[in-house]
């Protein structure tokens, strides 16, 4: 398991900064904010694939990637299983917990959670 000492650090990060962090250090964080979101460690495929692309009812098309765990991400609405993309799952939705900005979706079913984020809103080192 990955030590993410940069949580105990202030949010102003640089772009450059991250990049150049030890690989043990390394840290996905929000596009908006630079806020530490999750480490690429927490990388997992759910139905066979890392990264999925979706629309919602309104026609808004979303490329996500999932993780097992984002501690930057907390849920801002409650749980919901209409329009669910992964069957089983219900839904929440899923912002910074620093910036408040979307960052994506918390999918929750009996047994698993994982957190499905909006790749264009985050930024990997």
């Amino acid at each position: 398991m990955m030590d993410i000492r940069l949580k105990n650090r202030p949010i102003e990060i640089s772009k450059s900064d991250i990049k150049s962090l030890p690989e043990e250090e390394k840290i996905i964080v929000c596009a908006r904010c630079l806020f530490p979101v999750t480490d690429p460690s927490k990388q997992m495929a759910v139905k066979g694939s890392f990264s999925h692309i979706f629309a919602n009812p309104h026609g808004h098309v979303f490329e996500i990637g999932c993780f097992s765990d984002a501690d930057g991400c907390i849920s801002a609405s409650p749980k919901s299983d209409e329009f669910s993309w992964f069957l089983g799952f219900e839904w929440q939705i899923g912002i910074c917990k620093n910036c408040a900005g979307h960052l994506g979706w918390i999918f929750t079913s009996r047994d698993e959670r994982f957190y499905g984020l909006i790749l264009e809103k985050i930024i990997f080192p």
